[in-house]
């Protein structure tokens, strides 16, 4: 078992280190191709920071051999959500408190933009009802569904003005030593992948190896582990936001991800997976839909207190003591 937990611990430092490379790469060739400036770029550059987590969930389906390699995947979509209303919220909540007591920050209460309305209802209603397929049926039909929801709600965003937009973004990392900034950029996205692709494959067999011998649901300990590595950039991002004081941005980059993996990857996932769930992924809903409308709340008032931004730490600590001692 402990050699599994090295593994383990080896293939997130990986799969974290990949996807550092693959945001930095894909979002400064996003910028200098203007991708933000054009409709298709708006509906394409809220997808390339999650695409770490996608490539996880590919190889986890399609290419490890893992005996429950359809149960990490699945268990990847509904984790990343989970952990970024539980675990990313209550970081920035203490990044919020830090801030303040280095006076980087003038109060302890987040200031956010009333456009945040729209994507933490549409995830308090959409998000349950990734449940509904695993009940019912018509798993098609959902996928599409899903997908549908998704293309309207980016529109709907990009027609309000708030579709994120890749500007001004940092040079490759590997500019340091290849001074072709473009050049640089390809070679390190091109390294991230193989990357991506190597520490996924390891990951997604060490997960389905830890829970057949520790009798740990493959689904459950995925939704914890695999986003604690890859979804890290962008709670990285969040939490330099909140402790400047740029609080809109700090909660809508958490936000946009949640929309992806409320509509576009379940709909991926219905259309080529049995969608076969365990309880996991409905403590997962259950706890992301009650800190969405906890949160939902504040942003109706576009003022969040710190602390309202703790309950979701609590639900992560709760859920990794189901997980780890009870291992349910």
């Amino acid at each position: 078992m402990l050699e599994y937990v090295l593994d383990i611990l080896i293939e997130m430092f990986i799969v974290f280190i990949a996807a550092l490379l693959f945001v930095n790469a894909i979002e400064y060739l996003g910028s200098v191709f203007e991708l933000g400036g054009s409709f298709v770029g708006a509906i394409l550059s809220p997808l390339f920071t999650s695409l770490p987590e996608l490539i996880v969930f590919i190889v986890a389906v399609f290419f490890s051999g893992a005996v429950s390699g359809e149960e990490i995947g699945i268990g990847t979509i509904f984790g990343q959500p989970f952990m970024a209303s539980s675990l990313s919220y209550g970081l920035v909540g203490i990044t919020v408190v830090l801030g303040f007591y280095f006076k980087k920050r003038e109060d302890l209460v987040l200031e956010v933009n009333r456009t945040l309305i729209i994507p933490y209802a549409l995830i308090s209603i959409v998000f349950p009802l990734t449940l509904a397929p695993a009940i019912l049926g018509f798993n098609k039909l959902f996928g599409l569904l899903f997908l549908m929801i998704y293309v309207g709600y980016t529109i709907s965003m990009y027609k309000s003005g708030m579709s994120e937009k890749i500007e001004d973004a940092d040079d490759p990392y590997v500019c340091a030593v290849i001074p072709n900034r473009k050049l640089g950029g390809v070679i390190q996205l091109i390294a991230a992948v193989i990357l991506l692709y190597y520490g996924s494959h390891g990951l997604v067999n060490s997960v389905d190896a830890i829970s057949r011998e520790a009798g740990i649901s493959a689904l459950g300990l995925a939704l914890i582990i695999i986003p604690a590595a890859t979804a890290i950039p962008e709670t990285a991002s969040a939490l330099i936001w909140s402790y400047r004081g740029r609080d809109t941005l700090s909660i809508a980059s958490l936000i946009g991800e949640k929309i992806l993996y409320s509509t576009f990857y379940p709909g991926i996932g219905l259309l080529v997976t049995s969608w076969v769930l365990d309880i996991h992924a409905y403590l997962s809903v259950a706890g992301t839909t009650v800190i969405s409308l906890i949160l939902l709340y504040f942003v109706v008032k576009q003022r969040i207190p710190w602390w309202g931004l703790m309950f979701g730490l609590f639900f992560f600590i709760g859920y990794s003591i189901l997980i780890f001692v009870y291992h349910i």
